[in-house]
């Protein structure tokens, strides 16, 4: 293990000791936002993904963004390419990643003031905690919904005791679609990030709910019981982003590996593992 990683564990330690374990988390994967290049885009539109029972999914097209959309049961995959945003050029490798609270008014309670890299916001609509790098890019968000959103687009009485389900920051109708389907939901993800960025990236997952549970060489794994997130850290520059996913599925399947672009997806029983760059 590297000096860096004897560094975090220890720190991480630190913070697990007094801050304790959740058993049931108050915040969950929700979504999230990767760039492909553009022939993996055009490969995704042809492949098994979006034209067979693998996934409930289709291409969204909209007057300033288009993207594709992979539905799961409580948690969705955004797919866009280097020009999905109108009058922008995205870089292929940039993601996004959106949690959800679980809970009323959990996020203001958590008091980031003191956290320079953490930002707290709240609107009529949404809480929102996001965490920014060194290079001022967001790769990490939290939204908690308010009275306001949750009853527009719920339909249901907003209280205080509210307990949200994943489903409601989604659409009930698009993820009750998604259970005719093998893809279930995301479980995990792979990310790449910088060194100078670890610190910050850990006490964010910390302050959330994720507890360290696996050191590998240059890699701390995270989970809450619920999802898990894979942190690779690098000396190097380069563009935080989301490397790999890992999926559960409804049935067992047989073994299938598939060349998607520059992307793999390798299916193997009731899981399948989506490595974005493996060609690269």
């Amino acid at each position: 293990m590297n000096k860096l990683l004897i560094f975090l564990s220890f720190f991480l330690g630190i913070t697990l000791s007094v801050d304790g374990q959740i058993n049931i988390p108050k915040i969950v994967l929700n979504h999230f936002l990767v760039v492909v290049d553009s022939t993996t885009y055009q490969e995704i539109l042809k492949s098994k993904i979006l034209n067979s029972n693998f996934a409930y999914s289709h291409e969204k097209k909209l007057r300033d963004w288009s993207g594709i959309y992979i539905i799961g049961q409580d948690n969705y995959i955004e797919i866009f390419n280097p020009k999905s945003m109108q009058n922008e050029v995205l870089k292929p490798g940039e993601s996004w990643i959106c949690h959800t609270s679980l809970k009323v008014n959990y996020l203001e309670s958590l008091n980031v003031s003191t956290k320079k890299m953490f930002n707290y916001s709240s609107d009529e609509d949404y809480d929102d905690l996001s965490l920014y790098f060194q290079d001022s890019t967001k790769l990490f968000t939290t939204w908690e919904m308010n009275k306001n959103h949750y009853e527009n687009w719920s339909k249901k009485t907003f209280s205080d005791s509210v307990t949200f389900l994943p489903v409601d920051y989604n659409s009930p109708a698009e993820s009750d679609s998604s259970r005719n389907y093998l893809f279930n939901n995301v479980t995990g993800l792979r990310i790449s990030i910088n060194n100078l960025d670890s610190l910050d990236v850990i006490e964010y997952l910390t302050l959330i709910g994720y507890s360290k549970t696996f050191t590998n060489e240059n890699t701390l794994r995270f989970s809450n019981s619920t999802d898990f997130l894979e942190i690779e850290f690098h000396k190097e520059e380069l563009i935080p982003r989301i490397t790999t996913i890992y999926l559960k599925l409804n049935n067992e399947n047989k073994s299938e590996r598939i060349q998607i672009g520059n992307s793999e997806l390798v299916i193997e029983g009731n899981k399948a593992i989506w490595e974005l760059e493996k060609l690269k």
